[in-house]
């Protein structure tokens, strides 16, 4: 029974040499339709997991433009805080420096004054006036002035350095393996022209600038207003609106027989007020000066191979003639990512350097005022703004 069933299912195929042409034979028609569609598909399948794979590539990318971009940012931060450290210590030393002078030319003062009357306690005043003589000379001598030529170097150095560590630090960090693959470059801007922390030396006597009230004063004015504060202290609980006066007419006299002799080699550093303005090289919040953007480079993407396998699908034909993929193959070479360096303190702009309070932070990417002298990049990087979310 079987075999009858077999030879009846062939009897029903249709004979080629017969009157039905092989032209006039529609059927496996929806084979060749399932071909192309397949090859379609996978063409589909390529653009979305090559669109995938370079969503997750570019955040890579942006990872190593944040690391970039805060990392030079701490690094310019912890400099202001090395050289506000450098500050508190010198000022300490001056401060001691400036009472010991005071005590001796008090005891001085009394000693002449004994002499005069024939006081009793002339040889003791004589006696201390010699031993204070002695020890303002060796601290002048030996604490002070090489304390004072030393930090004078280490803040001239933290200032020209600090600014080319940041940059040495993102080289190292994109091409030490951290963020390679994908990232193989990337630099810090403004990498041209080289900007150095906004400090600059102060004359140990120097006063306020107006009309600034807020710019620095020397360092010798900073030890005689600590000074008077503390010798006018009790004022402040008997007749309180006096001290001021005094304390600044206190102050003055401090600075004036007490103050060392100033030369540049002892000069600390202060905060550059500029003009007193952020265009002019004030630091501070939201101010040009103190930002910073990073930019990470990668020069290969995970297009080509999804390029290659669309050409496939597409029979060697590029697809849309290369631009989505252009367009994404750029936008996934490159990460953008702007930080800045601020104070994160209350006092005033004259205290800035005088408290390590210098933080780090990201801010919104804004190329446009990074690269404004240039001619002609204006426009781009204002578009660039525009398209840049991070």
């Amino acid at each position: 029974m079987s075999v009858a069933l077999s030879a009846a299912m062939f009897d029903e195929l249709p004979d080629p040499t017969g009157d039905r042409a092989l032209r006039d034979d529609q059927r496996g028609a929806i084979m060749v339709i399932g071909v192309f569609m397949a090859m379609l598909v996978v063409g589909f399948l390529y653009y979305i997991v090559g669109i995938g794979n370079t969503i997750i590539y570019r955040e890579r990318i942006q990872d190593a433009a944040d690391a970039i971009a805060f990392s030079g940012a701490v690094v310019h931060a912890r400099g202001m805080n090395l050289i506000a450290m450098i500050n508190i210590v010198l000022l300490v030393l001056m401060t001691v420096y400036m009472a010991l002078k005071l005590v001796h030319q008090a005891v001085f003062a009394a000693m002449i004054i004994c002499g005069i009357f024939l006081c009793p306690l002339l040889p003791a005043l004589e006696a201390a006036e010699r031993v204070l003589d002695n020890l303002v000379r060796g601290f002048s001598r030996g604490v002070l002035q090489p304390a004072l030529q030393i930090g004078h170097t280490a803040q001239e150095a933290v200032r020209t350095t600090f600014p080319g560590i940041a940059q040495g630090r993102v080289v190292t960090s994109t091409l030490a393996g951290t963020y390679s693959p994908p990232v193989t470059g990337g630099f810090l801007l403004p990498a041209i022209p080289y900007r150095m922390l906004p400090v600059t030396p102060v004359k140990l006597d120097e006063q306020p600038r107006r009309p600034y009230p807020e710019s620095p004063g020397g360092l010798c004015r900073r030890a005689g207003n600590l000074i008077s504060d503390a010798l006018t202290y009790p004022l402040a609980l008997i007749l309180g609106p006096i001290r001021g006066p005094v304390s600044d007419a206190l102050s003055r006299i401090a600075v004036m027989t007490t103050c060392p002799d100033d030369r540049p080699s002892l000069r600390n550093y202060d905060l550059d007020i500029g003009s007193g303005n952020c265009t002019d090289g004030m630091p501070g919040q939201q101010c040009e000066y103190t930002q910073l953007r990073g930019v990470a480079i990668a020069t290969t993407t995970p297009f080509a191979r999804n390029v290659r396998g669309v050409n496939v699908a597409t029979l060697g034909r590029p697809a849309g003639g290369g631009g989505a993929f252009s367009a994404f193959e750029t936008l996934a070479q490159t990460g953008f990512a702007q930080a800045e360096y601020y104070y994160d303190g209350t006092e005033d702009r004259d205290q800035w350097l005088w408290h390590m309070y210098w933080r780090a932070r990201f801010r919104r990417v804004q190329l446009g005022s990074a690269v404004s002298s240039v001619p002609g990049l204006g426009v781009a990087t204002g578009v660039v703004d525009r398209i840049i979310v991070h």
